[in-house]
């Protein structure tokens, strides 16, 4: 990603808005508040973009899907409990080493730390089913944006199937494609949040901040060194019955280049070399994982994003309930198996899961400023997802030879 009108890269802009904002907030201590008001700009514009982007891109992704109902199955459940490890990583390590505690901070002045709202079932089980089709996207209603993507969209595959609704299902693809053209020119504007964010905080309440930060990417890299060398090696071991050791080696190649480009679809002809040339993976079971299954192989996005809106509660002193976690938590996988393979995912599905939890999103700049790191990490570990999932699923192929489309 590079800034409007220069090829500089974007992790370049952001190290300069943190040092000018740090400079900014030493220079003119509490009167930098105001500044803040640059990252809460682009708070509200990424919060405008997210539940049609996830709306969008679930129906396009339902249209164009090829799954295969028993080898499909299959790969649902195994993305499911890949799901709910990394949820179960991120909460307790989170909860063990509470980053964001210990520091106080005041992201909006006018505003006093507070108890979060009482979570209520019955009413979060209501929200699924809106007074209108456009109550969910006025209230960034995750949940039930999801559900009702995932109707059009099943209601429009089987329109297209029967010969009609071609022009329904382009519009849809071309609102996508819209809708992330838009979301590049915000990201740009990324770094001057940070700038904004940097200043305030560093002017009202110093450095402390930054060491939080440091613990908050500490938090993330070990849960995502568990998720890829405990879990998934586990599930090589066991299930697929192959060597982790060996595996690991065999896919150093994706693992840097998810690395490198900060992407897993970027990453995506790398993989699918790997599965279906060193690891010998079958083409049918490379595909279904790789190509279809990278919509739900999001377990860094997932476990990242619990870990800081957990982080926000802790920073915000803010106390959730255990419904509240797990609806955060479900947010958070359904909003990033919507939007895969959208550039900087992480900014849009973030912001949904603070909303979700009724986290303040004043602190989303804040953690924009460590987030070219993480996404890094966040990449490369659902490309390990990808190839684990991916051999894991050839176990049940079929090899029969025949052709594959």
């Amino acid at each position: 990603m590079e800034a409007a009108g220069s090829r500089v890269p974007l992790w370049v802009w952001i190290l300069g808005a943190i040092g000018l904002g740090a400079a900014a907030g030493l220079l003119l201590g509490p009167s930098a508040a105001p500044l803040g008001e640059l990252g809460a700009i682009v708070v509200r514009l990424l919060k405008a973009l997210a539940t049609p982007l996830v709306f969008f891109a679930i129906t396009d992704s339902l249209v164009k899907a090829n799954l295969p109902a028993r080898q499909g199955l299959r790969l649902l459940v195994i993305c499911l409990v890949n799901t709910v490890v990394a949820a179960t990583v991120a909460i307790t390590l989170a909860t063990l080493v509470a980053p964001g505690a210990g520091v106080s901070v005041t992201l909006d002045p006018e505003k006093a730390p507070q108890k979060a709202p009482e979570w209520d079932l019955a009413g979060a089980l209501g929200d699924l089913i809106p007074d209108s089709v456009a109550g969910p996207f006025v209230k960034n209603q995750v949940l039930a944006v999801v559900l009702l993507a995932v109707i059009v969209g099943l209601a429009l595959r089987k329109q297209v199937k029967a010969g009609s609704g071609q022009r329904v299902s382009e519009l849809i693809a071309e609102g996508f494609v819209l809708l992330t053209t838009v979301l590049g020119w915000v990201v740009k504007l990324v770094p001057l949040a940070i700038f904004g964010v940097v200043a305030r905080v560093v002017g009202t309440t110093g450095f402390a901040l930054f060491a939080s930060l440091g613990q908050l990417v500490a938090t993330v890299s070990v849960g995502l060194f568990i998720q890829v060398f405990v879990w998934y090696s586990l599930l090589l071991l066991v299930i697929a019955r192959r060597n982790p050791l060996d595996f690991f080696r065999t896919v150093t190649t994706p693992l840097l280049t998810a690395l490198s480009a900060g992407s897993s679809m970027a990453t995506l002809p790398v993989t699918l070399s790997t599965l279906e040339g060193p690891l010998k993976v079958t083409p049918a079971s490379a595909r279904l994982a790789a190509c279809i299954g990278t919509n739900f192989n999001n377990d860094g996005i997932m476990l990242y994003e619990v870990v800081a809106a957990l982080f926000v509660a802790q920073l915000t002193h803010t106390d959730l309930t255990f419904g509240q976690t797990l609806l955060m938590a479900a947010t958070s996988a359904l909003a990033a198996a919507g939007i895969a393979g959208v550039p900087e995912a992480g900014l849009i599905t973030l912001s949904l899961v603070l909303h979700a939890a009724n986290l303040p999103l004043t602190v989303l700049p804040v953690l924009l400023s460590v987030d070219w790191l993480l996404g890094r990490l966040r990449a490369a570990t659902n490309v390990a997802s990808d190839l684990t999932v991916a051999t894991v699923l050839d176990r049940w192929a079929d090899r029969s030879p025949r052709s594959v489309t």
